[in-house]
């Protein structure tokens, strides 16, 4: 059982950080990454689906620099947690962030479900 369970940490680990440079990587289509379901929690802010959530997202003119991650292995998906910092573009103040990935696994690949992303001031 122990041994299983290292293994769908290894699993997990080896998605959620492909996962992480695929979705920061610099002007990256992050409209694939969330599905109609998807929930994004900003701030104190809900947006559901992926239209929503993208027209939230592109509102944002950021550089992502993500320093630190956990990942864990769930049922029929991945917890990621994140930390860093993120730069709004022409200003020199980078500001930190943490950030809860839900990703659930349909027909073989991975998607959105639940984003809760917060700024942390301070």
């Amino acid at each position: 059982m122990q041994s299983q369970i290292q293994n769908d940490i290894k699993t997990a680990d080896n998605i959620g950080r492909q996962f992480l440079q695929a979705f920061f990587q610099q002007n990256a289509d992050i409209s694939n990454f969330y599905g109609n379901d998807s929930i994004l929690s900003f701030e104190s802010e809900t947006y559901i689906g992926r239209d929503d959530i993208i027209g939230k997202l592109k509102t944002f003119n950021v550089s992502t620099i993500p320093t630190n991650y956990s990942v864990q292995p769930s049922n029929n998906g991945i917890l990621i947690f994140c930390s860093g910092s993120f730069q709004l573009v022409g200003e020199t103040n980078q500001m930190p962030f943490v950030r809860c990935i839900m990703l659930v696994n349909s027909g073989g690949s991975y998607y959105i479900k639940n984003d809760i992303y917060k700024i942390t001031f301070g």
